[in-house]
């Protein structure tokens, strides 16, 4: 992975994440390399999120009291192990769900594409965020217009790594599968959370 191939891949992808898909899966990177990109987007994302929250000024009242006792402010490396659970789970639901609903992709090329597009969006919303510090309004109208555009690239990508002919049908798949992550990581939390009152309680 060299800026000469990265670069024009992200372009690409930015502009017609279709062909983005196609060319990330055609290149046939090792999955190890693709886990280990994924694993490492996934933590500078939470360190650079968690940045900016310590960062910021503190809301008052309860929105405050929440803040200060989310992962994200009060446990940095509790929330990087989230993101990356998140980032592993996603990459699993959207090959399960997308099997089940007809989908021939593997497990490697969805992990491509999921891979592909955490980068994009990391220096989509990185981009923004440091305009934002200069200009901003371009910081809240930039992140709109991402969102739009992720929710396009997650269809266009998922449906050339299913091979629907149908992104209605992978923005479905990824609608189920955001669920599902939710549902997965509440209860894996819910699990350790037990564990921790257990082992505290016992001491």
């Amino acid at each position: 992975m060299n800026a000469a191939v990265l670069k024009p891949l992200f372009a690409t992808t930015i502009r017609d994440p279709r062909m983005g898909a196609e060319q990330m899966i055609a290149l046939r990177w090792p999955v190890q390399a693709l886990w280990i990109a994924l694993s490492l987007i996934s933590v500078v994302t939470s360190a650079l999120v968690a940045a900016l929250v310590q960062a910021a000024p503190m809301p008052e009242g309860d929105l405050g009291r929440m803040l200060e006792a989310s992962p994200v402010y009060s446990s940095p490396l509790i929330f990087a192990g989230m993101q990356w659970a998140r980032a592993v789970f996603s990459v699993f639901m959207l090959f399960w769900i997308g099997r089940a609903l007809g989908g021939r992709g593997t497990v490697p090329e969805v992990l491509a594409v999921v891979t592909l597009l955490q980068a994009v969006s990391f220096v989509l919303v990185a981009g923004f965020t440091i305009l934002g510090l200069f200009i901003p309004f371009v910081s809240s109208l930039g992140l709109l217009v991402f969102l739009v555009w992720w929710m396009w690239a997650v269809s266009n990508m998922l449906d050339v790594a299913h091979a629907f002919d149908s992104p209605l049908k992978a923005f479905g798949v990824m609608i189920v599968a955001i669920f599902g992550v939710l549902i997965g990581l509440s209860i894996i939390m819910g699990v350790i959370g037990g564990i921790a009152g257990g082992f505290t309680g016992a001491i």
